[in-house]
């Protein structure tokens, strides 16, 4: 591949720090076993759209500073060659925060260096932006229409004032994306607040906002965040704009395929199948006898689709079966899920319960972990959770939040 060029601002070859120790918890039953960086939409994981984003703006010295589930980040991504990239890895043992994490990077940066969270989406022209900044600290911030749920930045001018981390009240609209531009002297900021219990680097970076000049750059990219579940789906639809049309494996006759949609090797698409892209269908996959799938759905690997199944704007993960007769809407599938026939898990208006706080969303399916088993004829009403491992049996009605490893007769 040859040495990375320079940055389109002409900056010299900088090293990125992505951030992919934490769980993820408000991810609800999707972090059990995998960190919220490797969740997968439009069949990749999250952090994969961060690195082909760096790649392609010639960032490819990558330091992963990972934590929960490490492994599962490391074997999917090893020494980073299969991405373009060359990825150093250090371990969060504490995730005491994300100034912290950076901290514990520091031996491996020179000035300066960006620092990108790997749990965004982002594009190439979001990097493009954050590297224009160089070598000058900055912060990429974009307008949100919940900046309650971020920090918020105040801004003089184009520097940066002060990051408000979830204000009560509203501030402003802009909030701080997590990705910076810094250079060494952050570390005596991180150092100084370490030792008052802030181990956060938006307050890291606010306070050096105060001693030096940190630009806050509006980013015209692509920056997309999930906070919750529900939000995956978002991310999802994002992604499938970009899919690549390919068709793959056998297509029995009488299939009908609109629109963008990507079959992987070794899928089998069954007689009378109709397929409306965009659409992502992993490899191996069997879509059953007139079987329907509808817009910015997305299946992994080995996804088993029933005769006369309906699913529409949802994520199935690897190694899901998904029974005939059924109905999935706006739903998220955990990996290893089966459900038998007639599965009803139709999207409207629901009330989820996530960490404890309860979510008014305006259309959702349902959420289930993985290696669930849902027998026969179950109904499960908008917003239901299922946590990992939990078993259902036939003609079940479900509501609210089942626990991990439950019975539900």
């Amino acid at each position: 591949m040859g040495p990375p060029p320079e940055s389109s601002a002409g900056a010299p070859r900088m090293k990125a720090v992505i951030l992919a120790a934490g769980e993820g918890a408000r991810m609800g039953p999707f972090t059990a076993s995998v960190p919220k960086v490797m969740i997968p939409v439009g069949n990749r994981p999250l952090l994969e759209y961060v690195v082909q984003a760096l790649a392609e703006n010639g960032v490819r010295d990558l330091i992963f500073v990972v934590g929960y589930r490490r492994e599962r980040i490391q074997s999917h991504f090893q020494d980073g060659k299969a991405f373009g990239a060359h990825i150093t890895y250090v371990t969060q043992t504490k995730q005491l925060g994300t100034a912290h994490a950076i901290w514990e990077a520091r031996g491996h940066l020179e000035d300066p260096f960006i620092v990108l969270n790997g749990s965004n989406m982002v594009d190439a022209r979001f990097v493009e932006d954050l590297l224009a900044a160089a070598p000058k600290p900055a912060v990429l911030i974009t307008q949100s229409e919940r900046p309650q749920s971020y920090g918020v930045v105040t801004v003089r001018g184009k520097e940066l004032v002060a990051i408000t981390e979830k204000p009560a009240e509203v501030i402003s609209n802009l909030i701080n994306t997590g990705a910076y531009v810094l250079d060494s002297r952050i570390f005596d900021e991180i150092e100084r607040l370490a030792k008052e219990g802030q181990n956060d680097l938006p307050s890291a970076v606010s306070a050096l906002a105060k001693r030096a000049s940190v630009a806050a750059l509006l980013t015209e990219g692509t920056w997309v965040d999930a906070l919750y579940p529900w939000d995956l789906l978002r991310l999802n639809a994002a992604a499938l704009k970009t899919t690549a049309e390919r068709r793959a494996g056998t297509i029995e006759p009488a299939v009908t395929i609109r629109g963008r949609v990507t079959i992987g090797d070794g899928c089998v698409i069954r007689s009378g199948a109709y397929l409306q892209g965009p659409l992502s269908i992993g490899a191996g996959c069997e879509i059953g006898p007139n079987a329907v799938l509808l817009p910015s759905t997305s299946l992994g690997k080995n996804v088993r689709i029933g005769a006369l199944t309906t699913v529409a704007n949802s994520i199935l993960m690897d190694d899901v079966i998904l029974g005939p007769a059924s109905v999935v809407q706006e739903s998220v599938i955990g990996s290893g899920v089966v459900a038998r026939a007639g599965l009803l898990a139709a999207s409207g208006p629901g009330d989820v319960n996530i960490e404890g706080t309860w979510h008014s969303v305006p259309q959702i399916g349902v959420l289930i972990g993985e290696d669930v088993e849902i027998a026969n004829g179950v109904n499960a009403a908008a917003g239901t959770v299922v946590n990992e491992r939990a078993r259902v049996e036939s003609g079940a009605k479900l509501r609210g939040t089942i626990p991990a490893g439950a019975v539900v007769l």
